[in-house]
């Protein structure tokens, strides 16, 4: 399990080479520098720029963690609000179960649950649009500080 994270370390610390500079100045150097020394040094990442995130072989948490950086960094205050109801909704859809979690650990949210095994695609979907907006957005801004 720690090796896989160290794998999406790896995978985030190379995605973050292709990112524009103003968007890597807004994540604060402590967790810029979490992926550079937690990283699978030896783990070979293989990223093509010319091709956009959705078609590049990332590791789910390699999104996950992409995710999190753009909810945390890199959204305008509307986006966020917007991905932070998306996670209510879903909540909310789920209320009358008990969710397993990827450690098997039961968290009940509510009194009265049945059993369900948690499968975080429908949530991943919503956020891989927004993080595909992302980097086109971001992919339009470098395109445009070099044709300056």
């Amino acid at each position: 399990m720690e090796n896989e994270l160290a794998q999406a370390y790896s995978e985030v610390y190379e995605v973050l080479k292709y990112i524009p500079v103003s968007y890597l100045n807004k994540v604060p150097k402590d967790v810029l520098n979490i992926f550079k020394t937690k990283r699978d040094k030896n783990y070979k990442v293989q990223i093509n720029p010319k091709l956009p995130i959705e078609d590049q072989k990332l590791q789910r948490k390699t999104l996950l963690l992409l995710a999190v950086l753009n909810l945390d960094y890199w959204c305008s205050p509307e986006e966020r609000e917007e991905i932070l109801n998306i996670y209510w909704k879903n909540e909310k859809a789920n209320e009358d179960y008990m969710v397993v979690s990827e450690q098997n650990n039961l968290i009940s949210n509510s009194s009265n649950t049945g059993l369900m095994v948690y499968k975080p695609e429908n949530i991943i979907n919503k956020i891989w649009s927004k993080l595909k907006k992302f980097f086109r957005r971001g992919k339009l801004a470098a395109n445009n500080e070099v044709n300056r």
